[in-house]
């Protein structure tokens, strides 16, 4: 009994002993574990946008303005090229109509909810929209503001601006109506909505340029960026001035609406010119409709949101202003400029009209 008793205390000694250096290897002991490898100068880091880490890991939201229209259509694009290149989440959302300021400000109170990484903002209502903005930074969520700023002095509310130098792009439209007119010619400018901050600054821009051209602005009028509502402003502007001679509106639908009445009319020689460079106005400009079109850059806005986003969250330093410039489009240099964002949109896979 006694050497059956020996022989087992004896095993289990030798079994407690073959546990414990077994153990040995998985406790992270020093003296026992393999020291970790060291990084080598010659190990290759994620390739930007690589999905497998670093950028790979964001997601962003892109927040438009609305969503009705080629223009925030192609600021789309060019946010989603921005994810295909950098290898981001991008989502890009927005309102059914530039006016509802409601509807943007709980986009940005559901982005914040859902944790994103950071915010690209074309607010649609300048004022409504600084407490959204006040929200994203209680959140310490990186904000790029694109195509309109703030109605705010806190520059802090935002990282970066991206966009139109508004005033400055009004005034070439205006020189571009005054080179087709004669001193004294009678114009009128319809606008979106009253203290959206583009639009006063473009129709601002572009009522200086016309003045001081000797051109008589008989109507300065509100059509809230619709083309139904343009169609029926330009009608009581004509009722009023049927020897109107040219119109000015601060979006591409709004001067498309503009022209339908002057073609209704049958009015002759009116020089129609909106403002954005839309496929629609392009379309127009090359049928011999529309006059021109101040062109912006809404694919390169998109990208370039979505670009220094990512550059933010990477740590990286970016300009706070960043002005994007215009192209003002006629019969002369629509079709090549077409052209070019065609590829970009078909690249992009966003779907337009």
């Amino acid at each position: 009994m006694k050497r059956r008793m020996l022989a087992l205390a004896m095993c289990a000694m030798m079994l407690i002993g073959l546990l414990t250096a077994c153990g040995g290897k998985d406790s992270g002991n020093g003296d026992t574990s393999a020291p970790p490898a060291e990084s080598s100068g010659d190990a290759t880091p994620p390739a930007e946008g690589d999905t497998s880490g670093g950028d790979g890991d964001y997601e962003i939201t892109v927040i438009c303005m609305a969503l009705n229209s080629d223009y925030w259509h192609m600021v789309e694009a060019g946010a989603k090229l921005a994810g295909k290149d950098l290898g981001v989440k991008v989502n890009v959302i927005g309102p059914n109509a530039e006016s509802d300021s409601a509807t943007q400000i709980n986009m940005v109170e559901d982005a914040i909810n859902n944790k994103v990484d950071a915010i690209v903002l074309a607010a649609n209502e300048p004022t409504s929209l600084v407490s959204a903005a006040q929200t994203v930074k209680n959140a310490g969520t990186p904000l790029v503001l694109i195509d309109a700023m703030l109605n705010t002095d806190d520059d802090s509310l935002y990282s970066c601006f991206v966009g139109t130098g508004n005033v400055d792009a009004g005034r070439q439209g205006g020189e571009f109506i005054a080179s087709k007119l004669q001193s004294g010619d009678k114009v009128a400018i319809i606008r979106g909505l009253i203290g959206q901050a583009v639009h006063d600054q473009r129709a601002d821009g572009a009522q200086k340029a016309m003045e001081d051209a000797g051109l008589e602005v008989v109507a300065i009028q509100p059509a809230d960026s619709d083309r139904g509502k343009a169609v029926n402003v330009a009608e009581n502007i004509i009722q009023a001035n049927p020897d109107i001679k040219a119109f000015y509106a601060t979006n591409d639908d709004m001067a498309l609406g503009a022209y339908q009445a002057v073609a209704a009319a049958n009015l002759q020689g009116v020089v129609t010119v909106g403002f954005d460079g839309t496929f629609n106005a392009m379309d127009s400009i090359a049928n011999g409709e529309m006059t021109g079109s101040v062109a912006q850059q809404p694919i390169e806005e998109g990208y370039k949101g979505v670009e220094n986003a990512v550059k933010i969250l990477n740590g990286e330093t970016v300009e706070k202003n960043q002005p994007l410039d215009v192209v003002v489009l006629s019969a002369d240099n629509v079709a090549e400029f077409r052209s070019g964002v065609e590829a970009k949109v078909a690249e992009s896979g966003v779907k337009l009209g």
